[in-house]
């Protein structure tokens, strides 16, 4: 190979090498679980719309001024479901993407790695709940908020956690997992699931009730325990 050849195909071997271990390599199982608790997690806030609907007003006023000087006022089903809906299939779209650079092993640029595939449910869960809260009256609290960013923050460990390397810095080191890659692949697959789904849940349950702080307390604390009574019992029956 030719020195011309050479500097050709360095920089694209450090272009793959790059995509790889910037973990946007995912296997189809995480794709397909990303895509449908991104997705839910998007759509969570219809839940309000649909709890707070008598109390949002039929014609929301935004406060904008659209092309030709008309008004950019919000009709009450865009509040409750357009907006949330929108979330959707901009993240829908978000994963196409990602799939499509991750094929040709290329990083996304740093627009779709900023937003990749959490930015649109932390806004759809954060901004589009605040714009109904906001809207119905019910104004913004921390009783509201503090179950949505840990459920949020659930999530994000869960994807984590659903292919961990046994290499990384944040991972759930049991000794009965440390000498077996199986059984360390099954319990950071089952934690990822586990994760991801209790985090749905909290915010979930934010989105249906006042009261939400002990029930979300508890859930991610049984959360957190569970993948190790899990392993722990995967293992025993290994060893048996």
């Amino acid at each position: 190979m030719s020195n011309r050849k050479k500097k050709e195909a360095l920089p694209r071997d450090l272009e793959i090498r790059g995509a790889e271990l910037y973990g946007k390599h995912l296997s189809p199982e995480k794709q397909r679980a990303l895509l449908i608790v991104t997705l839910a997690a998007c759509a969570l806030p219809m839940i309000l719309g649909v709890r707070y609907w008598d109390q949002i007003p039929e014609i929301v006023e935004t406060g904008l001024i659209g092309p030709g000087g008309k008004d950019d006022s919000l009709p009450r089903w865009a509040v409750a479901f357009a907006l949330p809906g929108l979330m959707c299939l901009l993240e829908a779209i978000a994963h196409f993407m990602l799939l499509q650079y991750q094929k040709r092993m290329k990083i996304p640029p740093a627009f779709n790695r900023m937003m990749g595939r959490w930015g649109f449910p932390a806004i759809s869960v954060l901004f589009c709940s605040g714009v109904i809260l906001e809207t119905s009256g019910q104004g913004l609290s921390w009783n509201f908020y503090t179950p949505c960013l840990l459920g949020l923050v659930l999530m994000l460990l869960g994807s984590h956690m659903f292919d961990c390397p046994t290499d990384a810095k944040l991972a759930l080191r049991f000794s009965f997992t440390e000498n077996d890659p199986v059984l360390w692949k099954e319990v950071h697959r089952f934690a990822g699931w586990l994760w991801m789904l209790a985090g749905l849940v909290v915010i979930a349950w934010a989105m249906l009730s006042a009261d939400t702080t002990f029930f979300s307390a508890l859930l991610a604390l049984a959360a957190l325990v569970v993948p190790m009574l899990y392993g722990r019992s995967r293992a025993g029956r290994t060893n048996g």
